[in-house]
């Protein structure tokens, strides 16, 4: 570092094979970036069948190949060097890319860090050889070859050591790489994807991936499921309504089976992403339609105009930007009738009735009364309705009242005229006991609808989530008693199969160190499928088998796993205490004595972190007596 008072520096242009480097830095992260930039570039170029080879994960070598169009030879010297494409010519194709690559950086920045090969033929027999080294030329001859290219990449950043040392292990790039080609195997049915891997040279290659080409409609896509996730996922599917096709949206969404696994999957015109508001729309029909925070599984495929979406946002070009804002509206739409039909229901149809049946206007104990009216209605002949005289004639009902028992088949409102009685009485304000960490001027207000409870505080008012509050309570006590020794194991009587990915199979191989120490036993087997033989005795037989289809999902669909085994099995551990916690907390919507309450209350702040469950959704939501009073304008 240069000392105080120096000069700094000149101004000097970076060396070509350095901002070569830098640039591949954006492009090039693992080796399932290569996976997915070589994928994209055959798709592009016609492909009707994509090989995939690896090695050591990726790390050691990489082979993608393809039946596409190939590279004309005097093309061949371009493309590998950087901003070379045939996809775009100018900005204006910028904003209405049809392909899935388009910035020519993808083929240069690889060759940038690796030894990378490419083969390729637009005529059988008639093909060229280009071979670089960390960006620099080693070879450039004709071949004879089929039509099509290949590509191979042999010693990922191997120039670049402080990018290499960040590399996971290889069962954890495998994973990656495996989770590219699904993704591109489901956006393409009509092609056929093919993946091998073997650990390292001398071993056995084995075939992890295979998906025939099938059809590009519903079918199809049904079809490219069954094959990659087995075909009892395809049989919870429902598919989204057929009047959005037109649209651009199709797709399918999973019943409540599906729920115990987290397999969502987006595509925008055959791209696969993760879009944060078309998954947030998702999420929020789920919580409203099925009442539940796990949601079901998820095939969107969006395919819309060019113009419509803006894909220049990312380096990588895993996000999107969505230029019609009606778009998500419709998406919303869709999801939620597909979701109405996986629970098997219609919507109710609504019809207008010739007026209001009853007037708006509404007593404390359930009473209605005609608006603008001296005195409530009551039926004649109940006893003790008013101070009327012995013999009076009753009040006349008023014409609301006539309508409504002549719709209804002389249907009357209940005693002393009510609609409505009160369900729930709250019991009278009482103290809370509660542990030294917590508030001991807290008063028990009661219970809202059978789901949250009421607290009164010096200041504030506090809502309690019974749910997640006695879920954080158990997930506490599971985890110490879980910590504390080895989780005791039960064999199977009848092994459980799992029908998995191959990337899901691959997560699962990853974990399977850690399972064995909470008291698994699971094999996995080839094409994608693995056996339970063991579980935690601790854990229903279902819920043992739900918890490990979610954590094979969870991780193929991106979490990442710790790389040491001791926070393997920590981070394990905890996902079996939450889940052991969800299942036995108390339910919403149920009715809890004063007592169970006051419990409740005092357990949860006990806890070490009182706040949010397991899962980081909130526990305790606080409305202060300034916000109540900003609410009614006293402020």
């Amino acid at each position: 570092m240069a000392g105080a008072g120096a000069e700094p520096p000149g101004l000097q242009r970076l060396p070509d094979a350095l901002i070569s480097k830098i640039a591949a830095g954006e492009v090039v992260e693992r080796p399932s970036s290569v996976v997915k930039e070589l994928v994209e570039n055959a798709l592009d170029a016609g492909a009707g069948r994509i090989e995939i080879e690896l090695e050591n994960g990726g790390r050691d070598l990489i082979s993608v190949a393809d039946d596409g169009s190939g590279i004309a030879a005097e093309d061949a010297s371009l493309a590998l060097e950087r901003h070379a494409t045939s996809k775009i010519a100018s900005f204006e194709d910028l904003l209405e890319v049809e392909t899935l690559g388009f910035r020519g950086e993808a083929l240069a920045s690889i060759a940038a860090v690796s030894k990378c090969e490419l083969l390729t033929a637009r005529s059988a027999g008639d093909g060229h050889r280009r071979v670089v080294e960390g960006g620099r030329l080693a070879v450039d001859e004709p071949v004879s070859r089929p039509r099509g290219t290949t590509v191979t990449v042999e010693s990922l950043f191997y120039n670049v050591p402080a990018r290499k040392q960040f590399l996971k292990r290889p069962a954890t790039e495998l994973r990656h790489a495996l989770t590219v080609a699904q993704g591109y195997a489901l956006a393409r049915p009509d092609v056929t994807f093919v993946l091998r891997h073997a650990p390292d040279a001398e071993s056995p290659v084995r075939e992890l991936l295979r998906a025939q080409a099938t059809g590009v409609d519903a079918a199809g896509r049904l079809n490219r499921i069954a094959q990659l996730f087995g075909e009892d996922l395809v049989k919870h599917l429902t598919p989204l309504p057929e009047a959005r096709r037109e649209q651009g949206i199709a797709g399918f969404v999973g019943d409540r089976e599906t729920t115990k696994g987290q397999r969502l999957f987006l595509f925008v015109n055959g791209r696969l992403l993760r879009d944060r508001a078309v998954l947030s729309i998702y999420y929020k029909a789920v919580r409203d339609l099925m009442k539940g925070e796990r949601p079901p599984a998820l095939f969107l495929f969006l395919d819309i105009p060019p113009e419509s979406v803006d894909v220049n946002v990312h380096p990588q070009k895993a996000e999107v930007r969505f230029r019609d804002a009606a778009l998500l509206g419709r998406v919303g739409s869709a999801l939620r009738r597909g979701l109405e039909a996986a629970k098997g229901e219609e919507p109710a149809p609504l019809r207008e009735l010739g007026g209001p049946v009853a007037p708006p206007a509404w007593t404390g104990a359930g009473q209605l009364r005609e608006t603008g009216a001296a005195a409530a209605w009551r039926r004649s002949g109940a006893a003790g309705e008013d101070n009327r005289e012995e013999g009076a004639p009753a009040p006349e009902a008023p014409a609301w009242a006539a309508e409504l028992a002549a719709r209804y088949g002389g249907i009357q409102p209940g005693p002393a005229g009510k609609l409505a009685e009160v369900a729930y009485r709250p019991e009278p304000s009482r103290p809370v006991r509660l542990s030294g960490k917590a508030r001991e001027s807290l008063r028990l207000i009661g219970q809202y609808k059978g789901t949250m409870i009421l607290l009164e505080g010096p200041e504030s008012l506090l809502v309690v989530d019974q749910h997640v509050a006695h879920e954080r309570i158990l997930y506490e006590r599971f985890r110490h008693s879980l910590a504390e020794r080895q989780s005791a194991s039960q064999t199977l009587l009848v092994p459980r199969v799992l029908e998995l990915s191959a990337a899901e199979n691959a997560a699962l191989a990853e974990c399977s160190a850690g399972l064995e120490r909470c008291g698994y036993s699971v094999s996995s087997f080839s094409g994608g499928s693995a056996a339970i033989t063991a579980i935690p005795a601790v854990l229903p037989d279902k819920e043992a088998e739900s918890l490990v289809l979610r954590i094979a999902t969870q991780v193929a669909g991106g979490d990442e796993l710790p790389s040491e085994e001791e926070a393997l099995s920590e981070y394990l551990l905890t996902q079996l205490a939450a889940s052991r916690a969800c299942r036995a907390a108390v339910k919403m919507h149920e009715a809890l004595s004063a007592e169970k309450m006051e419990s409740l209350i005092a357990e949860l702040f006990a806890c070490e972190h009182p706040y949010t469950c397991p899962h980081g959704r909130p526990v305790v939501l606080e409305l202060t007596d300034r916000d109540l009073e900003r609410r009614f304008k006293r402020r």
